[in-house]
């Protein structure tokens, strides 16, 4: 493998010993990482005339042109971390087919790490958890991440502050008012550094609120449950020194009608009449006649 820095130079070597004849022909391909080598692409190719491909800007050149003195290497420039990936030589000879034959070259471009993304994930209040994390999308070798709190008044606990240099991540615990403040995520490598900043900033409210609500709740409903349960007990007293029976006639009662009396009283009545009837009959049957004078 070769290894070079961003920016610079670097020759690829490809050499060969067969004698060019008809038929002969050079290419060059190249596969990203991750991709097959059965996938490369063809970046340069020799049969007589040159062909390169035009994504390159010009930037790869053969070493020899034309490349028939047993020497096909190419030169890139101005390196680029795209150029980073498996490159293959391949010479044909169709007159000698044992000088014919396949080269690789792994090539690693290095960088310095790019600027870093810091964010914060989770409820930064009282009692809860955080997680800052740091990533950078470019940077070879691997970046190391390192964090450090700027103004450091307060000692924090080391058992509250967990650190991954690999990932970029800090795992803060048990949050509290010390713990706010202004968090800085550097990444480095050998051949650089970059760094950004976030900010936490430890809140009272949301843990304080949610419990007083809770506890607001609780008693609220402690209180109508209570008011209910007192009712029905005060009900249960009243309705039982009260006791009532079903021929009990209260005052402000309409009276139940009574037809049985009002029989007899006509009957007294009509048996009366007739008695006096009776005796008003018998009363003249018996007087005598008086005879009138002359």
């Amino acid at each position: 493998p070769i290894y070079i820095k961003m920016g610079d130079s670097v020759t690829l070597p490809c050499k060969y010993s067969t004698t060019p004849a008809r038929g002969f022909t050079l290419e060059w391909r190249f596969a990203a990482p991750g991709s097959d080598a059965v996938q490369a692409e063809r970046v340069l190719y020799f049969d007589g005339t040159l062909y390169q491909v035009t994504s390159w800007g010009g930037r790869m050149q053969l070493l020899h042109s034309p490349p028939t003195g047993g020497t096909a290497s190419i030169r890139i420039v101005d390196i680029r971390p795209s150029d980073t990936g498996l490159y293959i030589c391949e010479i044909t000879n169709p007159s000698d087919w044992s000088g014919s034959g396949t080269g690789l070259i792994n090539l690693t471009v290095l960088m310095p790490p790019s600027t870093p993304v810091c964010k914060l994930n989770g409820n930064p209040s009282v009692g809860q958890d955080i997680t800052l994390t740091c990533k950078a999308t470019q940077g070879l070798p691997q970046p190391i991440y390192t964090w450090t709190k700027e103004k450091l008044q307060r000692l924090l606990p080391a058992s509250s502050m967990v650190q991954d240099q690999r990932t970029g991540t800090l795992f803060l615990q048990n949050l509290s008012s010390p713990f706010s403040g202004t968090y800085t995520c550097q990444a480095s490598n050998e051949l650089g550094q970059a760094s950004c900043r976030v900010n936490v900033s430890v809140s009272y409210t949301s843990t304080a609120g949610v419990i007083a609500g809770a506890i607001m709740g609780t008693f609220l409903i402690l209180l109508i449950f209570g008011a209910v349960g007192v009712y029905f007990l005060w009900y249960r007293k009243k309705k039982s020194k009260n006791p009532q029976t079903g021929n009990e006639i209260r005052e402000d009662d309409t009276a139940p009608a009574f037809y049985a009396p009002r029989q007899k009283h006509e009957d007294t009545s009509s048996q009366l009449l007739n008695h006096h009837t009776e005796r008003h009959e018998t009363s003249s049957l018996s007087s005598p006649k008086l005879s009138g004078f002359v």
